[in-house]
C-alpha cells in the first residue's frame, strides 16, 4: 500500500497541535512587551521631563524672580547702604534656598555678604569659614561681567559636606561708588537633591543628575559616570543646550541591560537621566514565558518524538532534493537526485526535478544560440507559439565589421582564427550587453547589434566607441595581428519579427534602416564610426561625443546622397581616420 505525503501528514497532525500555541503565546508575549516598552518608556520621559520642568521652574520663580526684585530695589538711589544690607538680609530671610546675597563693585576687594544663620551654622560645624565657602571671588564676577557665564551653569559641592551650592549673577543697572555693581546669590541645592531621591520613579528606577563633565551631582562624591553610554551621550549633547528628551537602551559597563531616557535643564549644564533596568521593566514578560514554556513542554516533546520520526522517512530525500537544486544554481546541470526511492510524493518530485534538469540544460545551451528578443518573443507568445510575422518599431541598429580579418585567417591555423574571432566578438557582446542593447547575429567576422528605448541612439553610439577601445587595447597588446574594425549606426523605423518559415524561422529586424546601417559600416575606415544624419540629430548635445560631418555619400536604393558623420569620444585621442578617403557611392 502506496502512503501518499498527505496521510503521513495527517499521522503527526496531533504533534503539530502545539504550533498554534506556540504562535499565539508568542504573538501575546511580543504584544505585551511592545506595551511594557511603550509604558516603560512613557514612564522614563515623563519622570525626566517633570524634573526637568522642576529645576528650570525653580530657577526662574523661586530664585531669578525675587533676585530681580531684589536687584531693581538695590538700584534705586535713594536707599542707603544700611537699607540696602536690611534688603539683603530680608531677602535671605524670606527666600528658603538663598544661603547667601552678595553686592560686588568692581574694583574693590571685599563685597558686602549676607549669609543665612542656619547655612553658616551647618559650615561652622564642618569646621568650615562661611565667609570664605559662600563668597564669590572677584576674579569670578570679573570674568562674568566680561562674558563668561560659565560658571553659573555649574554646581559646586562644599568639600567634606553633603552642601551643594549653585550660583546666580545679575548685574545692577546703576554703578555703586563709582564702578559696576552685581548682585549675587549662592543658592542651596538642597531642595532639588530631595525632590530626585524621593520622587516616586525612584522606587523601581533611577534618577541621575550629571554635569557637562559626567560627574554626578547630589551623590556621596564626585563619581565619575563617563564610562556609561548614555552618560557619554549626555556630556556630548549637554554643550548643544538641547531641550529634547530622547529615550534609548543601552548597556551598562556590568552589561546590565537598561532602558534611559535624557533631559537637558534650560539653566545648567546638566543632564537629568531617568533608567530602569531592562529586567525590571520586562518581568512580566519573563513571568508569561516561563508559564508558557511550562505549559508546551509536554507538547514539544511529543512534537519532538515526532519529528525524529518524521525526519528519518521524510527529511532525507528532501536534503538530496535541495542538494541537487544547490548544484543547478551553481550552474552543475550534471547534478541529479539520486537515491531517493520513496513511493509518494516526495519520490514522484524527485522524479520531476532530475526531468526538469535536463530540460533547463537543454534551454540553457539554446539560449546561447538566440538573442534576446527572440527568447522575450517566445516568452511573450500564446499556446501556440511564436508565429511568421513582425511589427514597426524604432530602433538603432550597429554594424561592426572586424578589418584585415580575411588576411589574418589565411595566415594562421584555423583553430587559432575561430579562437581569437570568439575573443572579440566575447568582449563586443559585452560592450552590447552594458549598453543595454541586444546582439541580433553574428556573419562572420561582422557583429548585427539592436538597440531600443529613449536612449537608443546614445546607448549605441557608446557601445559603438566602447568597441573601437576594445579593438585598440587588443590592437597594443598584439600588434602583430593587424586587425581593425569600422562601425556604422543608424535608426529608424523597421519590422521586427519572426522571418522564414513555420518549420525554420528567424527573429530579426528588416528594414531601409537595416540596410543603412551596414552601408555605413561598409564606408567606415578601418577605427572609423560612421552614423546617419538620424543619429546624429538624436544624440543632439549630449556630453562626451564629437561629432564631425563627413562628405555625402551615395548608397545603393538612395536617390540622394547620404548625410554622414564621424563619431568619437570628446577630447579622445584615439588614433582614427575621421575623414573618408573618397566620396564613391557605396553599394
Amino acid at each position: 500500500m502506496r502512503l501518499t505525503l498527505r496521510k503521513k501528514l495527517l499521522v503527526f497532525s496531533v504533534a503539530i497541535a502545539v504550533l498554534p500555541l506556540l504562535i499565539a503565546g508568542g504573538t501575546l508575549i511580543r504584544i505585551a512587551r511592545d506595551e511594557l516598552k511603550s509604558s516603560a518608556n512613557d514612564q522614563l520621559v515623563t519622570t525626566a521631563r517633570q524634573i526637568t520642568d522642576e529645576i528650570d521652574n525653580t530657577h526662574r520663580n523661586a530664585w531669578l524672580a525675587p533676585l530681580s526684585l531684589i536687584a531693581n530695589a538695590i538700584d534705586d538711589d535713594k536707599l542707603g547702604v544700611e537699607a540696602k544690607i536690611a534688603l539683603l538680609t530680608l531677602g535671605i530671610g524670606d527666600l528658603a534656598d538663598i544661603a547667601a546675597l552678595q553686592i560686588t563693585v568692581e574694583g574693590r576687594d571685599q563685597p558686602l555678604l549676607v549669609t543665612r544663620e542656619s547655612l553658616g551654622a551647618r559650615l561652622t560645624q564642618a569646621g568650615l569659614d562661611p565667609a570664605e565657602v559662600l563668597r564669590i571671588p572677584a576674579q569670578r564676577i570679573d570674568a562674568f561681567l566680561h562674558g563668561d557665564t560659565g560658571f553659573e551653569r555649574m554646581a559646586q559641592q562644599v568639600a567634606g559636606t553633603d552642601i551643594w551650592l549653585a550660583t546666580v549673577v545679575l548685574p545692577l543697572r546703576r554703578p555703586l561708588a563709582g564702578g559696576r555693581a552685581t548682585l549675587s546669590a549662592r543658592i542651596d541645592l538642597s531642595p532639588l537633591r530631595d525632590l530626585v531621591r524621593d520622587h516616586p520613579f525612584a522606587k523601581t528606577g533611577t534618577i541621575i543628575l550629571v554635569d557637562r563633565t559626567g560627574r554626578r551631582l547630589f551623590g556621596d562624591g564626585r563619581e565619575d559616570l563617563r564610562d556609561f553610554a548614555i552618560v557619554a551621550e549626555a556630556v556630548e549633547l549637554i554643550p548643544l543646550q538641547s531641550r529634547l528628551v530622547s529615550v534609548k537602551p543601552y548597556a551598562r559597563p556590568d552589561g546590565e541591560a537598561m532602558l534611559g531616557a535624557l533631559s537637558f535643564p534650560e539653566p545648567f549644564d546638566w543632564a537629568v537621566i531617568t533608567e530602569k533596568s531592562e529586567r525590571a521593566a520586562y518581568f512580566t514578560i519573563t513571568v508569561m514565558i516561563q508559564n508558557l514554556m511550562l505549559w508546551v513542554s509536554a507538547g514539544l516533546i511529543v512534537a519532538g518524538l515526532g519529528a525524529l520520526a518524521f525526519a528519518l522517512g521524510i527529511s532525507r530525500p528532501i536534503l538530496k532534493i535541495g542538494q541537487a537544486a544547490i548544484e543547478v544554481g551553481k550552474g552543475n546541470f550534471q547534478a541529479r537526485v539520486q537515491a531517493v526511492r520513496s513511493r509518494d510524493e516526495i519520490g514522484d518530485l524527485a522524479s520531476r526535478i532530475n526531468e526538469m534538469i535536463v530540460q533547463i540544460n537543454e534551454r540553457f545551451q539554446l539560449a546561447k544560440f538566440v538573442s534576446h528578443g527572440t527568447i522575450h518573443a517566445i516568452q511573450g507568445s500564446d499556446h501556440g507559439g511564436v508565429k511568421l510575422g513582425g511589427s514597426r518599431r524604432r530602433v538603432a541598429i550597429v554594424f561592426a565589421d572586424i578589418r584585415g580579418y580575411t588576411a589574418f585567417s589565411e595566415s594562421r591555423e584555423p583553430e587559432v582564427v575561430v579562437e581569437v574571432l570568439n575573443h572579440y566578438f566575447a568582449n563586443q557582446g559585452e560592450a552590447v550587453a552594458r549598453h543595454n542593447g541586444d546582439i541580433d547575429k553574428f556573419v562572420g567576422d561582422q557583429l548585427m547589434a539592436v538597440f531600443q528605448g529613449p536612449a537608443m541612439c546614445e546607448d549605441a553610439v557608446r557601445c559603438a566607441l566602447e568597441i573601437q577601445d576594445i579593438m585598440l587595447a587588443s590592437a597594443r597588446e598584439h600588434p602583430d595581428w593587424k586587425l581593425d574594425i569600422g562601425i556604422g549606426i543608424d535608426a529608424g523605423e523597421v519590422v521586427v519579427g519572426a522571418m522564414g518559415s513555420p518549420e525554420r524561422m528567424d527573429y530579426t529586424v528588416l528594414g531601409d534602416h537595416v540596410n543603412l546601417a551596414a552601408r555605413l559600416c561598409s564606408a567606415a575606415e578601418p577605427r572609423q564610426t560612421i552614423v546617419s544624419d538620424a543619429v546624429r540629430q538624436a544624440v543632439g548635445n549630449a556630453e562626451g561625443f564629437a561629432f564631425a560631418a563627413l562628405e555625402p555619400i551615395r548608397v545603393k536604393g538612395k536617390s540622394e546622397p547620404i548625410r554622414i558623420y564621424a563619431v568619437d569620444a570628446a577630447g579622445g585621442a584615439r588614433d582614427q581616420a575621421m575623414q573618408p578617403s573618397s566620396s564613391a557611392s557605396v553599394t
